[in-house]
């Protein structure tokens, strides 16, 4: 059976002496592992194209028996010139799609997913260097909303009073006012100021066509936020030490 998709290539890797494996999040069918079979050989075109952080239009045999399914083409459907020739356009992009890897299930399509990463990477390919950490939260942010995480920054996790400085603890996975920060003898991992909060909340309901209003202030307030998504997804959905990224980010 040839099943056909949209897919970006998360990795690759080489087998055997002249085959590539790759690690792919289709349009259609999820994250799919296929092999492309001689793709190493210099006169394979399929050794450019397959390639991290490409979108691809492919054609592949499928057999549910398998877990390794077979390539019968691809094409480049795009190119991201800019993200693979400016650094911190490529470390923040291949964070988003190392994400995409941890929490995408194989054979399992999410389209609202897949149409956000294309969006997102489409849009730090194309911005200039003082844009990339917001369209990068932004895409963590939307991401956590399509898993099912409401990020609830408004309200103290315990006594619901308003926030106005939070603190995130990891033994609850949640952000605390300070009353029940110190009432608790919490260990706290980060905290969170109030231009921080509402950096996450205007992120949050935000169009991605005009995150490129966001004020030079709030661009500081990025790497806080950053650190307490971790946390809490480190919590609440995957283990941040199998993030290949975080180390090129660091």
């Amino acid at each position: 059976m040839i099943y056909s998709s949209e897919a970006l290539i998360l990795s690759r890797r080489s087998f055997g002496d002249t085959s590539i494996i790759c690690n792919l999040f289709t349009k259609e069918y999820g994250r799919v592992s296929i092999i492309s079979k001689g793709a190493r050989t210099l006169k394979n075109q399929n050794r450019a194209i397959l390639q991290p952080l490409q979108f691809i239009d492919m054609h592949y045999y499928y057999k549910p028996s398998r877990n390794i399914q077979i390539l019968k083409e691809a094409t480049i459907n795009r190119y991201f010139y800019a993200i693979h020739n400016y650094y911190n356009k490529l470390i923040f992009s291949y964070n988003i799609i190392d994400l995409v890897n941890q929490v995408c299930k194989t054979e399992n399509p999410n389209k609202i997913i897949f149409r956000l990463v294309k969006t997102v990477l489409i849009k730090i390919n194309n911005s200039d260097k003082n844009k990339i950490e917001i369209y990068h939260t932004f895409f963590i942010l939307q991401l956590l909303k399509y898993l099912g995480f409401q990020l609830m920054i408004d309200k103290c996790n315990i006594c619901d009073s308003d926030l106005h400085h939070a603190y995130y603890h990891s033994t609850i996975g949640q952000l605390v006012c300070k009353n029940c920060h110190e009432n608790n003898h919490f260990q706290h991992n980060i905290s969170l100021d109030s231009m921080q909060l509402s950096t996450i909340q205007w992120l949050s309901k935000t169009h991605i066509d005009k995150l490129l209003s966001i004020s030079p202030s709030s661009h500081s307030n990025l790497t806080q936020i950053y650190k307490y998504l971790l946390y809490y997804m480190s919590y609440h959905i995957i283990n941040i030490k199998n993030l290949k990224s975080l180390q090129l980010m660091q």
